[in-house]
């Protein structure tokens, strides 16, 4: 009877362990893969990545500064890109925000502004 009580104990507490284990293995995921998306749209973060991937190429040190140029013109011009990217979807977004508040009641209006989505730091 005491054997059963105590494995039943011990049993329960492994649970509870293998529990909180997944539990926090799963915010640490959370909080990884948000800190890899961020490095991910760092444009400093692709510059090293593409030179990174052209030293594969062995330059010799007259090609090093024209690639590296080259590289860092790249990168503005994708950095430029993705800044207007996501200016012109923040567009669509926020005309579509309008149409749909100049249908809806006073009442509507104000919990749709509690639930209206907000533009990241790059379209404002």
């Amino acid at each position: 009877m005491i054997f059963r009580r105590l494995r039943l104990r011990v049993l329960l507490l492994l649970a509870l362990f293998g529990a909180v284990s997944a539990g926090v293995g799963f915010f640490l995921g959370i909080a990884a893969a948000k800190g890899a998306q961020k490095k991910k749209d760092d444009p400093a973060v692709w510059r090293q990545a593409a030179l990174r991937r052209l030293e594969g190429l062995r330059p010799d040190e007259a090609q090093k500064p024209r690639l590296e140029a080259r590289v860092d013109q790249a990168v503005k011009d994708l950095a430029d890109l993705r800044v207007e990217g996501i200016r012109r979807v923040w567009e669509v977004v926020d005309g579509a925000v309008h149409d749909i508040e100049a249908e809806l009641t006073p009442e509507q209006r104000e919990a749709f502004e509690k639930m209206k989505p907000r533009p990241p730091k790059e379209a404002r």
